[in-house]
C-alpha cells in the first residue's frame, strides 16, 4: 500500500511540475544527500528532450548496512512515466576508478600509449578495429567538447581539493 502512494505521489509530483525542475525522489532506498537535479539540460551529447538521465546524486547506497555510512553516486533515470528501475548506482571509488579509466582512454588515443599507475593496471583488447573505433570516437570534435566540459570542471574540483 505504501509504495502504490508513494507511485501516486510521484506521478501527482510529475503532473505539477511538468515543465519544470525534476525532484530527484528521496522515499526509494538510495538517498540522496547532494543533488543535481535537472541533469538533462547538461548530460553530454543527449538531447535534454530524449535523455532519460534526470538527475545525479550522491548519497546512502541502497545496499547500506546498518551503520549507515556507505555512499553511492546515483544516476536517476525518467522513462516519461516513472523513475525507472534501470537506474545505475555505484560505490564511491567505482566512479572515480571509472574516471581514471577514461583518462588513460583518451591519453591512449592521443598519444598510442595507455598509461599506467601504480596497482591501475587497465589494458587494451587484442582487436584493432575497436581499438580504431575508440580512438574515432574519442577524437570526434562533438565529443571531445564534451569531454572537454566535463574533464575541466573535474579538474577545477580537484585543484580546489587540493589534488
Amino acid at each position: 500500500m505504501i509504495d502504490f502512494l508513494n507511485i501516486l505521489l510521484d506521478k501527482l509530483v510529475n503532473i505539477l511540475l511538468k515543465g519544470s525542475l525534476m525532484e530527484i525522489p528521496n522515499h526509494l532506498k538510495h538517498k540522496p544527500i547532494v543533488l543535481l537535479e535537472d541533469y538533462a539540460k547538461m548530460d553530454g551529447i543527449y538531447n535534454a528532450k530524449t535523455t532519460d538521465a534526470q538527475g545525479l546524486t550522491i548519497g546512502l547506497a541502497q545496499w547500506n548496512k546498518s551503520n549507515g555510512k556507505e555512499l553511492s553516486a546515483k544516476v536517476w533515470r525518467y522513462t516519461g512515466e516513472k523513475w525507472s528501475r534501470q537506474s545505475e548506482e555505484l560505490p564511491l571509488h567505482r566512479v572515480l576508478d571509472l574516471a581514471s579509466l577514461l583518462c588513460a582512454s583518451i591519453s591512449y588515443a592521443k598519444n598510442n600509449t595507455l598509461p599506467s599507475h601504480g596497482d591501475f593496471q587497465a589494458r587494451l583488447i587484442k582487436n584493432p578495429e575497436l581499438l580504431q573505433l575508440l580512438k574515432d570516437s574519442l577524437e570526434d570534435e562533438e565529443n571531445k567538447q564534451v569531454l572537454e566540459i566535463s574533464l575541466k570542471r573535474l579538474s577545477d574540483y580537484l585543484k580546489s581539493l587540493g589534488y
